[in-house]
């Protein structure tokens, strides 16, 4: 990475097989709740190869193509997570980056809130049969019930179980997965206090993405920004019939058609969970922006919220722009570092000393690239 961007500080590479986003995650989480970063690139990126298609077939995890075409399927359903006629996942490729900032920092530089991370926790699954069988090592999420960490500290947010409207699951339409992982998310809300009758939304998005394995919960949060922008809930195109083993899950519901929550507010909470094969697992609570500007407006004041609005939006924005400019081939996507980013300028001192610049930047808690895209000797030093 600092070949890319110029970097410095903490490097962590997690890798987690299917789960390998949401951990990355998390420990951008951590590094920022421990005060040793105050921004992170978390993410990860996976890729379609001859042994993983043919592990995973192996393992009976994917999609038999004659299995399904004799079930009357169409290869566009072919995933088709909690269905009766579920053959396993349609593996794809892919994966991104979320940037996790602290609030402070995000204020301060005026960046775009897309979602809040209340919680993110990782978890392993005990002893197992065999490496892709499920298991509920997540549910200690909610140790502790209504006084655990996750409540805690969506309460601290203000939200509490009721207001999570809708869950992003793995749900890699394996007979195995989709009763397991229902059955974890009905416990966690069971020991959450959630209220009988109130629904909790499934989202399978992998219905639609195909299972990018390590990259897949980058794709869950984005759809969960979506979900929190346009208050709309999508449906899961691919199902035709819930399978019967998912009727004791009640609080669950899959749409069959798009559901528009705006009516009612904004969705203010969801909850992600992203599995890995060798029994990892991965649990998100994200909360609506609308937090974020909440605890801005009660500490820093309207003005400033409203300062703060007017700058994100344009850079919200401008990067729209850029990405379109990019995509039509009008101005490039990425542009590569070039040099070290350091002043080399022996007429103006020590201010143009690359070296002692360098060293007074990894001292400085306030240090950032100026304008011009250098670093420079903090101010009055």
């Amino acid at each position: 990475m600092p070949s890319y961007i110029g970097g410095y500080g903490a490097m962590v590479q997690p890798v987690s097989a299917c789960a390998t986003a949401a951990v990355s995650i998390e420990e951008g989480w951590d590094k920022i709740a421990l005060g040793k970063a105050d921004v992170v690139v978390a993410g990860a990126i996976d890729d379609i190869s001859v042994e993983s298609v043919v592990g995973f077939g192996n393992m009976n995890a994917t999609a038999e193509a004659a299995s399904m075409y004799a079930k009357g399927i169409s290869a566009r359903h072919f995933s088709r997570a909690n269905d009766r006629r579920r053959g396993g996942f349609v593996e794809a490729q892919g994966g991104g980056t979320v940037l996790l900032t602290r609030a402070s920092v995000a204020l301060d530089m005026n960046l775009p809130v897309l979602a809040v991370v209340a919680h993110a926790q990782t978890f392993s699954d005990g002893a197992h049969t065999s490496i892709p069988a499920p298991g509920l090592g997540a549910l200690a999420v909610a140790r502790g019930g209504r006084d655990s960490v996750i409540a805690r500290n969506l309460g601290e947010l203000g939200v509490g179980i009721d207001d999570v409207a809708f869950v992003s699951k793995h749900d890699t339409s394996t007979n195995s997965n989709d009763p397991n992982e229902s059955d974890l998310h009905t416990r966690v809300g069971m020991a959450l206090g959630r209220t009988p009758g109130n629904p909790l939304l499934v989202i399978s998005q992998k219905t639609l993405t195909g299972h990018a394995k390590g990259g897949a919960c980058v794709f869950q949060v984005g759809g969960i920004i979506d979900v929190f922008r346009t208050g709309l809930i999508p449906a899961n195109v691919a199902l035709d019939c819930v399978d019967d083993a998912m009727e004791k899950y009640s609080p669950l519901v899959w749409l069959r058609s798009p559901l528009n929550l705006s009516s009612r507010g904004p969705v203010r909470a969801a909850f992600a969970t992203s599995l890995g094969f060798g029994h990892v697992s991965g649990f998100l609570a994200l909360v609506n922006p609308a937090a974020f500007e909440a605890i801005v407006e009660r500490e820093a004041g309207r003005e400033r919220l409203e300062a703060w609005r007017a700058a994100s939006d344009r850079r919200l924005r401008n990067g729209q722009r850029h990405i379109e400019m990019g995509m039509l081939g009008h101005a490039p996507l990425f542009t590569a570092v070039e040099g070290r980013r350091l002043p080399d300028d022996p007429a103006a001192g020590i201010a143009g000393d690359a070296h002692e610049v360098e060293a007074a930047i990894l001292l400085d808690p306030n240090a950032r690239l100026g304008e011009d895209g250098f670093y420079h000797l903090p101010e009055g030093k």
